[in-house]
């Protein structure tokens, strides 16, 4: 527990980061004073802030994805026919962790609920509290360690000496009067393994992180095109990110989540089936599909971008045919990465799909894209399997 003054470093902290444009296209962080003010009128007399951290570590994710070696069973030859998209070539997207199963805002407000019902049983009428996950303006990293729960890392998120990383935070403020816990100590001392392993560069040795470089913002909270330069970089990562998490040596401290909820099988999973993906032809199935998982956070046209990126990524000749139909998508963002993607995959039949395309293309932008990806180098995999 800790006090709703003690959360001034971290909006600071906040706000520092905002001001340096850390925060990428996150508008609703540009405002977090504003909206702090807004949410304590609600609660005025506001005494404690109750921290709590869920941890969320389930099965290990595949160690290698089907999209990084360099088996062509079931490829074609460049003069044969690109296949129907319909064919189950069985190619992959990986999702990060904390998106395996259901939601956690979603989970975790019920446990709240829950939890808020039963102090007020013991705490009488007078007792006021709001619920706090994810979306509220608290500082919560920075409230973490007030509280006790850990240290924030070089990753730029809560360590736990008792879970490791993984940990989703959430908050009650309230006006009853707790207990102060005391602060967490510790630092990462030399380590710097998070940092050397981020694919993006996106961690400094200032504990900070740049989002505009992140994996987990470029492919869920920025809603645009992303920066040609990262696209390779992102690999097979098609929501978020754990290349950080998964190398810190916190991980070791892990422990398998109690919580069902979190566990693959009640959610997306760890790995996200493209032929499927591709087979969501309206905004309304993919949230049929999604409904109840953190994938909704990005919406089917994002996802489609991020789809793009990693079929670009494979050097497979079986991501033609999703390429192909993703290059005539109804959203330029689509089809500029399809572009990319298909550029990237250096065979001869995406060549020829995108010599057709930049005929009938009217976007200047796309434009832009099909003639660079008919230039630009092939992907390290597909050079091998030409």
């Amino acid at each position: 527990m800790t006090r709703p003054e003690a959360l001034a470093e971290g909006e600071r902290a906040i706000q520092k980061w905002v001001q340096a444009g850390r925060h990428g296209t996150m508008k609703y962080l540009e405002d977090f004073r504003t909206r702090r003010e807004r949410f304590f009128r609600e609660i005025p007399d506001a005494r404690s802030v109750i921290v709590l951290g869920v941890n969320y570590f389930t099965q290990k994710a595949d160690q290698l994805s089907n999209l990084s070696g360099s088996d062509t069973s079931g490829t074609f030859s460049p003069r044969e026919k690109v296949p129907e998209v319909s064919d189950p070539v069985g190619i992959r997207g990986r999702v990060a962790r904390y998106a395996w199963g259901r939601d956690y805002h979603q989970v975790i407000r019920e446990k709240h609920e829950i939890l808020i019902a039963k102090i007020r049983e013991i705490a009488g009428g007078d007792f006021r509290a709001r619920s706090c996950v994810d979306t509220q303006p608290i500082p919560e990293r920075f409230a973490a360690r007030q509280a006790g729960l850990g240290f924030i890392g070089k990753h730029a998120g809560l360590l736990s000496r008792n879970f490791g990383p993984w940990l989703f935070l959430s908050e009650i403020v309230t006006n009853l009067e707790l207990q102060e816990d005391l602060p967490a100590r510790g630092d990462c001392g030399t380590c710097d393994r998070c940092q050397r392993v981020c694919p993006t560069g996106a961690l400094d040795e200032d504990y900070n992180i740049d989002a505009r470089r992140c994996i987990a913002y470029l492919t869920i909270e920025h809603k645009g095109v992303v920066r040609r330069d990262l696209r390779p970089k992102i690999k097979n990562w098609i929501f978020g990110c754990d290349e950080c998490l998964n190398i810190c040596p916190f991980t070791s401290k892990s422990k398998r989540s109690t919580h069902p909820e979190f566990q693959p099988q009640a959610g997306a999973g760890e790995w996200l089936d493209l032929n499927e993906l591709f087979g969501l032809e309206s905004n309304s199935a993919y949230g049929r599909r999604f409904r109840g998982t953190a994938l909704l956070r990005a919406d089917r046209r994002q996802m489609l971008r991020n789809a793009c990126i990693v079929l670009g990524n494979s050097g497979r000749r079986e991501a033609i045919p999703y390429l192909a139909k993703a290059l005539h998508d109804p959203s330029p963002l689509v089809r500029c990465h399809a572009a990319w993607g298909l550029g990237r995959l250096e065979f001869e039949p995406a060549r020829r799909i995108l010599l057709r395309r930049l005929i009938d293309e009217e976007d200047a932008e796309v434009k832009t894209e099909i003639r660079l990806a008919l230039t630009q180098k092939p992907s390290a995999v597909g050079a091998r399997n030409i």
